[in-house]
């Protein structure tokens, strides 16, 4: 693997002491920022996103995994594709589940004045426990894209990519990390993710990729 675990909970750490620093003294500052800037810098944003969508990349590892199995065999080539889907699908699983758990709202609920910042989760402590978790999914249901802030699906996935790129041409490093970062803030642009968002996504990215590289490592590096 890339890291040592000591390394990884490190990184962990570091990461989620941003999460909870960009949450209380960054997040809302800079989301107003761009929402007052959203003709400047929205469409930005929406234009650098399209890359971050899992789609290409799931596409991209079916196509290459049966090219590579079927036409022209290369074992170690499918292998590789095989991977590159298994990390989108697993990683986008994960976020999917920690956006229903959390479901933050997104910087939209700062709009035209409007005050809404913050979990479902750690909100309506009042209520008993069923009704709580009654009225996180009836909110879920009726607003899922809204709630689901958190982490930053298009983060994760170009995080997983960046991460499967360093694995297998490491030389390009700069290259990788400088399309990672740019894509990832393209959604802050967007006004469709706070910072702690990107944080969390480069967590889910990260963790989600190395544990499947860990999981399939003699398959991938076999002949290479």
């Amino acid at each position: 693997m890339m890291f040592r675990k000591r390394s990884l909970l490190l990184f962990v750490g570091v990461m989620l002491l941003l999460i909870f620093a960009s949450y209380f003294f960054i997040d809302r500052s800079v989301a107003e920022y761009f929402l007052a800037n959203i003709a400047t810098y929205e469409t930005i944003g929406d234009t650098i996103s399209i890359a971050g969508e899992s789609h290409w990349y799931i596409a991209t590892g079916i196509f290459g995994f049966i090219f590579f199995k079927y036409y022209k065999k290369n074992t170690l080539h499918e292998q590789r594709f095989l991977f590159l889907l298994y990390i989108n699908l697993f990683s986008g699983v994960i976020n999917l589940l920690l956006k229903w758990l959390f479901a933050r709202i997104r910087p939209w609920g700062l709009r035209d004045g409007h005050d809404e910042y913050g979990f479902l989760l750690f909100q309506n402590f009042d209520m008993g426990f069923l009704e709580k978790m009654r009225y996180h999914f009836m909110t879920l249901a009726e607003s899922p894209t809204t709630y689901s802030s958190f982490p930053s699906g298009h983060t994760t996935t170009i995080v997983a990519v960046t991460v499967y790129l360093l694995l297998f041409f490491p030389r390009y490093k700069l290259l990788w990390f400088s399309l990672a970062i740019i894509l990832a803030l393209s959604r802050v642009l967007a006004n469709d993710h706070f910072i702690s968002d990107i944080f969390a996504g480069i967590i889910v990215g990260t963790l989600s990729t190395l544990f499947l590289y860990s999981k399939m490592k003699d398959k991938l590096e076999k002949n290479s």
